[in-house]
């Protein structure tokens, strides 16, 4: 019974040539600064050749990086941009978002705490998105390109970076 729900999740979630973003390039949209290079001229490339999803987890993730600089410098602009980007992303069709969860994303992202001691949850749940919905992981995370669970069907199809997918834009 287990196998076939596994299944049944995986094939109604599949994504062909799909791209899952980590939290840290939606963060430029809501007024974050982050050093990827060329991100202005690669960001509408990558959402014109591929289907690009994201999780909501990352715009809370997003949200706690925002909160913490607003209480460092009591600068209410970045609060205010950061509703202006959600707005944009939400309404921006070229950006899909995924269930925020389900079963098989917990359980995959329990075991990346369990048997991989990754802790943070935002990650967990960000790479058992891309491995449930069978997309590409796009994230700059060390430990997450390094991360591999046994059973195959719990990890991404392939992971890859911001310099590698900048990469296979200029020359495609």
């Amino acid at each position: 019974m287990r196998r076939r729900r596994k299944q049944e999740y995986t094939n109604k979630t599949k994504h062909t040539n799909g791209i899952l973003l980590d939290t840290s390039y939606l963060l430029p949209i809501l007024g974050i600064k982050v050093n990827l290079e060329d991100y202005d001229e690669t960001f509408p490339l990558l959402l014109a050749r591929f289907n690009v999803f994201y999780n909501p987890v990352s715009l809370v993730e997003a949200k706690w990086i925002a909160l913490k600089r607003y209480r460092k410098t009591g600068n209410t602009r970045i609060l205010k941009r950061f509703s202006e980007g959600v707005e944009s992303i939400i309404l921006d069709d070229r950006l899909k978002e995924t269930i925020l969860t389900n079963s098989l994303i917990e359980e995959t992202s329990d075991k990346l705490l369990v048997e991989k001691n990754v802790r943070d949850y935002f990650d967990r749940i960000i790479y058992a998105t891309a491995a449930a919905h069978r997309l590409t992981l796009l994230t700059e995370d060390e430990n997450l390109h390094k991360t591999s669970l046994t059973q195959q069907e719990m990890n991404p199809p392939k992971k890859t970076s911001w310099n590698q997918i900048k990469t296979h834009l200029k020359n495609t």
